[in-house]
């Protein structure tokens, strides 16, 4: 276990918690945790709590055997993907180092490889020929009652999209499923886009429905530039079915997807950056070009990313020597070593002398002369004593 030890709570009625086979962990969940991030999400008292006294929140964070961050609420943290890809990658590149994914090299473990492996993730800028750019996403929206109080709760549909220098335009792409025949549902949603985190609906009679979707189409200004978008999907919906069921549990669901692009004047370099926000996931991606692009603008919009430098982590990887405290097992022992580290010339060896031993024996049996037996009767007296 990672957690448990001298310190904190957690299973100290286990003798045997720090040698026990029931306590180990997977090299997955280690990596998981050693990457995660902490900073920023630690214990802190909650405005509104009342009936929390918050007098039992340590100064410093418990650190677990991992040696990170820890505590019972979050863990060591959120999982920070491409950092835990890093780790194990690193780790697959000390154990197969000649890439025909065997493992060569058993004896690396993930600490060998926590100790270099952030050499592996560098930045690097990649030119792109196009100046539009583009973001999409699916969600689920529904909400459910709460019989008891008549409260209806509603998801967090919430997302965001940056808005790199340069954006002169976004396209919106809405497309809710609003109808279902199979649970009779039906609803009316609507996109929010807010430009700038101002809290104003800048896609309010920007929109226009065409089929089952909504398209919006919004002048961006320099004002929004190098800020985040902020998205959200609203409205009602009713499940007809639900009036035959327990309506506190029968949720209205519709999914919906939504594709955002982003048209950029290239009249000046361009260069995209995102810091991930902690809370949403969001990114970037080339789409193609308008129809107003020119040639001419080829590689004035570039990309920095992250990427996994391999070659680097590879000439960090040194030869790790393993030391071995088991006695000889004697002479079968290291017969079985002779065969497992030269089991060519062992077994030209032993074959050698299998074929001397039979021709020995060959020559031994030939070399006898056969003679006739010859039968001597002898009489044999014996005398009678008798008491």
């Amino acid at each position: 276990s990672l957690v448990g030890g001298e310190g904190s709570a957690a299973y100290g009625q286990f003798d045997d918690w720090d040698t026990g086979n029931y306590s180990r962990v997977h090299e997955l969940e280690l990596i998981l945790e050693l990457t995660a991030r902490y900073a920023g999400m630690e214990n802190a008292c909650e405005d509104g709590n009342s009936d929390d006294s918050c007098n039992d929140i340590p100064a410093e964070c418990y650190r677990s055997a991992t040696g990170q961050c820890h505590d019972w609420r979050i863990g060591h943290g959120l999982t920070d993907v491409d950092a835990a890809m890093a780790l194990a990658r690193t780790l697959q590149l000390m154990r197969d180092q000649d890439g025909d994914g065997l493992v060569d090299h058993p004896e690396y473990t993930v600490w060998d490889a926590w100790d270099i492996y952030e050499s592996m993730m560098v930045e690097t800028s990649i030119p792109i020929n196009t100046d539009r750019v583009s973001h999409s996403w699916k969600g689920d929206w529904n909400h459910f009652n709460n019989g008891a109080s008549g409260a209806v709760y509603y998801t967090e549909d919430s997302h965001y999209v940056w808005i790199p220098n340069g954006t002169t335009q976004l396209e919106a792409r809405f497309v809710p499923t609003e109808f279902d025949l199979d649970t009779a549902q039906g609803g009316a949603l609507q996109l929010e886009i807010d430009l700038g985190e101002d809290g104003s609906n800048d896609a309010q009679g920007s929109c226009s429905r065409v089929s089952d979707a909504w398209i919006c189409d919004l002048d961006v200004e320099s004002s929004h530039w190098n800020s985040w978008a902020h998205f959200d999907v609203v409205g009602q919906a009713f499940t007809f079915l639900g009036l035959l069921n327990d309506p506190e549990f029968f949720e209205s669901r519709i999914p919906y997807t939504v594709d955002v692009t982003l048209t950029l004047d290239l009249s000046e370099p361009v260069d995209i950056s995102i810091e991930q926000r902690p809370d949403f996931y969001s990114d970037l991606d080339p789409a193609l070009p308008s129809d107003s692009y020119d040639s001419d603008n080829d590689g004035m919009l570039t990309f920095t990313r992250p990427v996994y430098d391999q070659q680097a982590v590879a000439m960090l990887i040194q030869p790790k020597v393993v030391e071995s405290t088991d006695e000889k097992d004697g002479f079968f022992s290291a017969f079985s070593d002779l065969f497992s580290n030269y089991f060519g010339t062992a077994s030209f060896f032993f074959l050698f002398v299998i074929l001397s031993a039979l021709g020995i024996g060959y020559l031994v049996r030939s070399s006898r002369i056969d003679e006739p037996k010859v039968l001597i009767s002898t009489s044999i007296d014996a005398e009678l004593l008798e008491d």
